[in-house]
């Protein structure tokens, strides 16, 4: 009984660091925060239903509709994403360096799981593209305007606007909060951690760092579904249900309005 309680806390606090890390995302767009509760408590539940995280298509749809710019519900998501990934390889690695090799019967492990080197590339090329946009943009924006003046530099110059366009919009999502959406991503994992951890000695089933490394692998297909099946199915329960409570406090708030 005792490991269910800690399962439900640590299931609690995993989402509401999930959670506080969307709202840092999109707080510019003033989203009201029982709104914005409700907003992620469906679309979460949507995930757990939906694998490989096709239900993030949901959540574009209900951030852009609640914000109004198309842009901001894809790119949210893709920040959201980008975040949640740097504050797992913070996790992963360490597990890989002090664990993972000892697992290893061979003359030379290697260093970092394969799942862990694909986070780290992804990574690498998304920072490596958004640190190369705004002098990229600045330069061939002079160049075009000075040396060509085609239909296609015209074209190449409206396409270059967009590009910029899309650049802004993303920095306008984390300025001033990338410290603060990193700790409560890395916060989110480190719960997680904890969860899956009692979620497994709930079932008996053991638990280390390669399993934990072998559930991330299962999240994209590539190991055991075994404890990724029974976190998703708890999950998806305790979030049926706490959206469900969400919803019993909206109305209810909602006739107390009418009724004063």
């Amino acid at each position: 009984m005792i490991l269910w309680i800690l399962f439900l806390a640590g299931f609690i606090l995993v989402h509401l660091s999930k959670m506080l890390r969307l709202y840092l995302v999109l707080m510019e767009h003033k989203i009201p925060f029982w709104e914005f509760v409700l907003l992620y408590l469906k679309t979460t539940l949507v995930n757990f239903i939906i694998p490989f995280k096709i239900g993030e298509v949901y959540r574009f749809y209900c951030i852009s509709r609640k914000t109004k710019y198309w842009q901001v519900g894809i790119l949210s998501i893709l920040v959201d994403r980008f975040f949640d990934m740097l504050a797992l390889c913070m996790v992963l690695v360490p597990c890989d360096i002090l664990f993972v090799r000892k697992m290893f019967s061979i003359a030379y492990p290697p260093l970092l799981s394969d799942i862990t080197v694909i986070f780290l590339v992804v990574l690498i090329v998304i920072v490596i593209c958004y640190i190369s946009i705004l002098p990229t943009y600045r330069y061939l924006n002079r160049y075009l305007i000075k040396e060509k003046t085609s239909s296609r530099s015209l074209a190449a110059l409206k396409g270059l606007d967009v590009v910029k366009d899309w650049f802004d919009f993303t920095r306008k999502l984390i300025s001033g909060r990338f410290a603060l959406i990193l700790l409560s991503s890395l916060a989110g994992w480190i719960f997680e951690v904890f969860t899956i951890g009692v979620l497994a000695k709930a079932l008996s089933e053991p638990f280390d760092a390669m399993i934990f490394i072998n559930y991330i692998r299962s999240i994209f297909g590539m190991g055991s579904r075994y404890l990724l099946s029974s976190y998703t199915r708890c999950s998806v329960l305790l979030m049926a249900v706490f959206l469900l409570l969400a919803l019993l406090v909206s109305f209810i708030g909602r006739c107390k309005k009418k009724v004063s």
